[in-house]
C-alpha cells in the first residue's frame, strides 16, 4: 500500500470594494493558494519495490512510498468585479 505524507496548504483571499456613486462598485480581489509552496503528494506508487525506496517510516511503522503525482504549487490569482 502506498502511503503519502500529510496534506498541508494555506490559502488566502484579500478583497477591497471601491464605490462609484450609489449603484456602481468595483471589487478588487487577490488570492493566493498553497502560500508556503509545500510539496503535497497526490498519490503514491503501490508497488512493493517503491514502498521502501526512501526508507522513511510513518508513526505506525509503515514505510512511505514513492510519490507519483503532486498537487499544484504556489499560485496567485487577481481579479476585478464590476457591479452596477
Amino acid at each position: 500500500m502506498g502511503l503519502t505524507h500529510r496534506f498541508i496548504s494555506l490559502d488566502m483571499r484579500l478583497s477591497r470594494t471601491v464605490r462609484f456613486g450609489e449603484r456602481v462598485r468595483l471589487d478588487i480581489i487577490a488570492e493566493g493558494f498553497n502560500l508556503f509552496n509545500r510539496f503535497n503528494e497526490a498519490s503514491a506508487s503501490p508497488f512493493i519495490d517503491d514502498v521502501n525506496a526512501f526508507r522513511q517510516r510513518a508513526s505506525n511503522g509503515h514505510y512511505y512510498s514513492r510519490p507519483t503525482a503532486a498537487y499544484d504549487p504556489r499560485q496567485f490569482q487577481f481579479g476585478l468585479k464590476l457591479n452596477f
